[in-house]
């Protein structure tokens, strides 16, 4: 899978697709490296929950 596919792959799993749609959408792709797309945003979603989202604005 190249660059463009994997990032097409990655798209579909930002927006909340499930691994068994995934697999039905992108039928032509090893479900190995679908798996690990979507595990490793999954992962990557997860351990940004840390990061804080908050602004402070100081109007004076």
């Amino acid at each position: 899978m190249n660059k463009r596919d994997q990032l097409a792959v990655e798209n579909f799993v930002s927006t909340g697709m499930d691994l068994e749609t995934l697999y039905s959408c992108f039928q032509d792709f090893p479900r190995e490296e679908i798996a690990e797309i979507y595990n490793s945003y999954q992962g990557n979603k997860q351990g940004a929950g840390d990061i804080s989202n908050s602004m402070s604005i100081n109007c004076s």
